[in-house]
């Protein structure tokens, strides 16, 4: 039972989301996405603002058939590596250097070996090598893996590892926030999806930037886009495996707007995300348990053993980016990763102290007054909240 919120929060955020679909829906200029859409009678175009509006009867059949946790081979409560860095921080220097397989080697096997990890993405970016990460990572992990997979050589890969390996999921985001298309990303997209590959939509939507300044109206948005994700992957493969990658986060207004993962808030936001999934069953990836820290200082342990133990204490189905990533997932420290295992494994479910999150009605009007542009940090709604939200 989730003790900070009202018994009507969850069920708020959900309605709240699917209004959004409703009355904004998606800039889409994909005439075969809109035609997919609409063909299920469910979902209609707006030529004058090329927003694509979906219908709730199309939310709740996609909710009612898309396949249930018990169909996904990751297990409830999953820390994950998750993430991509784009550098390394080289513990003995502090400089950040550039990712190499021998990098994503190191971490395969200290993920392999620790038993509260329970699943690997890559960690760190080597561009434009998604088929060798792939093989790499799975010659030295025996664990679920997720990966990118952005070409037809990519998506061939995902394939073969699919077929024979399993326990693969590829992640897209396709939904630039707010509720913008990411066009260039559907062919792979469809490519993938078509396959039977098993995927996961993430969205990273940000309070204050692009997405309102309240909990309840930035996880509303979020799931609305995750939603729309889900529906066109059942749309293009009925039956196929889609993970809700929704990763509600908040821009720190006082920085420059960059965004802050080390916050309670941040925890908080996308443990109660997966809450809004866990109502229809349906599998849930997050983000949790990570820091603002730019380097692996015993802060950085601090904010990761708060959020294991805010997650222990309520019950989750998976979080990313809990061990190696330093501030704003910059770069990936592999002695934070293994000093994390440690922490994870001896930290239990403590309490900790946290305040009432209220449910917000205008968090859902800030949305729609915005609609697809990120006009968040002018918006009065913002400013309102700026003395009352995601201070923790």
């Amino acid at each position: 039972m989730i003790d900070f919120i009202d018994k009507d929060f969850i069920p708020n955020v959900h309605r709240d989301a699917v209004r959004i679909l409703e009355e904004v829906g998606v800039k889409c200029s994909s005439q075969r996405v809109r035609t997919l859409f609409e063909e299920t009678g469910l979902a209609a175009f707006d030529e004058e603002l090329g927003h694509l509006h979906i219908l709730e009867p199309l939310v709740d059949q996609t909710l009612a058939t898309a396949p249930k946790r018990d169909k996904f081979f990751i297990p409830e409560n999953s820390f994950g590596v998750g993430g991509t860095a784009p550098f390394v921080y080289d513990d003995k220097t502090g400089d950040l250097i550039a990712p190499t397989f021998d990098h994503i080697v190191r971490i395969a096997k200290i993920v392999n070996e620790a038993d509260v990890v329970k699943f690997m993405a890559r960690g760190v970016l080597v561009p434009k090598q998604e088929s060798k990460v792939m093989e790499t990572i799975i010659a030295h992990c025996d664990k679920p893996v997720y990966a990118a997979a952005s070409t037809e050589e990519s998506i061939e890969t995902a394939h073969k590892i699919h077929s024979t390996r399993g326990d693969l999921t590829i992640q897209f985001s396709i939904v630039n926030s707010p509720l913008n298309v990411i066009e260039s990303m559907l062919d792979s997209f469809f490519l993938c999806v078509g396959k039977g590959i098993p995927t996961y939509v993430s969205t990273m939507p940000m309070a204050g930037l692009s997405a309102p300044y309240s909990m309840s109206g930035l996880l509303a948005l979020t799931h609305a886009e995750a939603l729309f994700g889900i529906a066109l992957t059942q749309l293009i493969n009925p039956g196929v495996i889609v993970v809700h990658a929704g990763l509600p986060s908040i821009a720190n207004i006082g920085n420059n707007y960059a965004v802050d993962l080390g916050l309670m808030s941040h925890n908080l936001a996308n443990l109660l995300m997966e809450k809004v999934n866990k109502q229809f069953d349906i599998p849930s990836i997050q983000t949790a348990c990570t820091t603002s820290e730019a380097d692996p200082t015993p802060k950085a342990e601090q904010d990761a053993a708060k959020g294991y133990a805010l997650m222990k204490r309520y019950g989750f189905h998976q979080m990313r980016h809990s061990f190696g990533f330093l501030k704003e997932l910059i770069s990936f420290s592999i002695a934070k990763l293994e000093k994390c295992i440690e922490v994870c494994r001896e930290t239990g479910p403590y309490d900790l102290p946290i305040e009432k999150i209220p449910y917000d009605p205008e968090g859902v009007e800030a949305a729609i007054r915005n609609g697809g542009n990120a006009n968040y940090m002018r918006d009065d709604h913002t400013l309102k909240h700026m003395s009352t939200s995601f201070l923790n």
